[in-house]
């Protein structure tokens, strides 16, 4: 805290000069300039500004005001205004978010992910009171693109993967990799490159888009296209603090753009990693689809997975009556990944559904 206090005299000499009258917001991610996420801040900061002519603008920190792991307590502090925070690096702080985050492996489509997570924790009562304690506003759920393997080797069968070394994105997948044989090595994906680069990794769980937004295209030969899950532990949050001190029109105007920012994050990163797939073979990645005894390890872990996350949930979280909040997000990812696929994969169109299913069922004073 006192590192994220000191940094805060620095602000008002890296943001540039403001309109008389309007108010600049300062929006925080852990990724870098060149990351999918950090561009799709700066495109909504833009269509902020110009859908009110100046009245609201925001400027963007990717990985510069605050690390990846202090954004909770920068947007606490209101050193920042939004932040993109990921639950499960803080479950002391958000065992509710991250209890759920572990249902990741169940998600097959990033747009259905982000949608049964938004309206999971924007109608759950213990999720609010939650982030209240910490000094935020829920503003709605990102995903990131179905994962895969990215390897320095090639992975088809269970013997193949039976030893490997990967690394987790988080504790669902370190359960998944263990299940499937693998050993798993815990790092943040900021460090996937130079660990596979040095042969301390075998693989990565990750999206394929991700082989050029990190740079990974240097180190990995090969891809598994597995149905790995879906990230969805981390989502866009405003201080409380800055969210107070807004006026009703200022919040009404960010609450109507909410799921327009977060769908363009989404279908931008899902159509990332479309694109990369298909230029595997001019990148010199080769590609490669599970044979039978790999895709049946993994459908038996999933058949055991939900009462393993849910047996655990009392003691690791704190969590009461996780069977039934388990029922409910279960039940609700089901209805996403069907509104999903009769949706086009257009920011317009899934920020359209976010609304129509989530947004125009809350005001401003639900968050």
């Amino acid at each position: 805290m006192r590192d994220i206090l000191k940094r805060a005299t620095l602000v008002a000499a890296m943001t540039g000069a403001v309109p008389a009258g309007a108010t600049e917001l300062k929006m925080v991610i852990g990724n870098g300039p060149q990351h999918d996420g950090t561009k799709v801040m700066e495109q909504w900061a833009g269509d902020l500004e110009t859908r009110t002519d100046g009245a609201l603008t925001a400027r963007v920190f990717p990985a510069t005001l605050v690390t990846v792991k202090e954004i909770p307590a920068g947007l606490k502090s209101g050193l920042a205004d939004i932040g993109q925070i990921v639950y499960p690096y803080h479950p002391a702080e958000f065992p509710e978010a991250a209890f759920i985050s572990d249902f990741s492996l169940f998600a097959t489509s990033n747009v259905a992910a982000a949608g049964a997570m938004a309206e999971y924790m924007l109608t759950c009562t213990d999720c609010r009171e939650e982030l209240h304690r910490n000094g935020l506003v829920y503003f709605g759920g990102l995903a990131n693109a179905p994962y895969s393997l990215l390897a320095t080797k090639r992975i088809v069968s269970l013997d193949d993967f039976n030893g490997l070394r990967v690394r987790s994105g988080g504790d669902a997948w370190g359960r998944w990799i263990e299940g499937l044989g693998g050993i798993k090595v815990s790092i943040p994906s900021q460090d996937a490159y130079q660990a596979l680069s040095q042969g301390m990794l075998d693989a990565h769980t990750h999206s394929i888009g991700s082989l050029i937004d990190q740079s990974l295209v240097d180190v990995v030969t090969d891809v598994t296209d597995i149905p790995a899950g879906v990230y969805f532990g981390a989502a866009w949050n405003f201080s409380k603090k800055s969210w107070d001190a807004l006026s009703d029109d200022e919040r009404a105007v960010l609450f109507e753009r909410a799921p327009y920012g977060l769908a363009l994050s989404n279908t931008t990163l899902e159509l990332s990693r479309r694109k990369v797939m298909d230029q595997l073979a001019e990148l010199n990645i080769a590609l490669h689809h599970p044979d039978d005894s790999l895709m049946a390890a993994n459908r038996a872990f999933l058949e055991e997975e939900k009462a393993r996350i849910v047996a655990m949930a009392p003691e690791r979280y704190g969590v009461e009556n996780a069977a039934d909040k388990a029922d409910r997000f279960l039940a609700l990812l089901d209805k996403w990944e069907k509104l999903a696929a009769d949706t086009p994969l257009e920011a317009q169109a899934v920020g359209d559904l976010y609304t129509r299913e989530i947004y125009s069922h809350l005001t401003p004073a639900d968050l």
